[in-house]
């Protein structure tokens, strides 16, 4: 896992190709605003997500095999969960049209402001979306789909 702000993406460009590119693509501003899923290039694409935050009851730690999650927050403030999947306990077995398994245990607290982003590797189990303070907050954020293997 990778949590940072984004005018320090040049520290992690180096690490995949498809890195700097999706960090460049987000600097430039050249993503759609508009709530969906797009197609980026080589098996990657993106998602737009406008919603509210959560309470911890309303969802679950995840985890992908497929992808890994680059997600960038455009506008609004949120708190994410975060363990090892090794520290988690296996709630779903890994569903492969989804590329999700599901889990349950203790993890670590991440806020992640405007300008923020957070990269999970396939052992990130992460619950994201969740609100940071007694009301739910408007969030608009982009979540960057690359493939484990290009």
């Amino acid at each position: 896992m990778i949590i940072d702000k984004i005018k320090n993406y040049g520290l992690y460009s180096g690490l995949r190709a498809d890195f700097k590119e999706a960090f460049e693509f987000i600097k430039e501003n050249k993503f759609e605003k508009t709530h969906g899923r797009y197609d980026f290039k080589n098996g990657i694409y993106y998602m737009v997500q406008n919603y509210e935050t959560l309470s911890e009851s309303e969802t679950f730690i995840e985890a992908h095999r497929q992808y890994i999650d680059l997600q960038y927050v455009v506008s609004g403030k949120e708190r994410h969960i975060v363990a090892n999947i090794t520290d988690l306990t296996l709630l779903e077995d890994y569903n492969e049209e989804e590329d999700i398994s599901k889990y349950e245990g203790q993890g670590s607290n991440l806020i992640l402001n405007e300008g923020s982003f957070v990269i999970y590797f396939p052992e990130d189990g992460h619950m994201p979306r969740l609100k940071t303070c007694d009301n739910p907050k408007k969030m608009t954020k982009i979540v960057f789909k690359i493939p484990v293997s290009v």
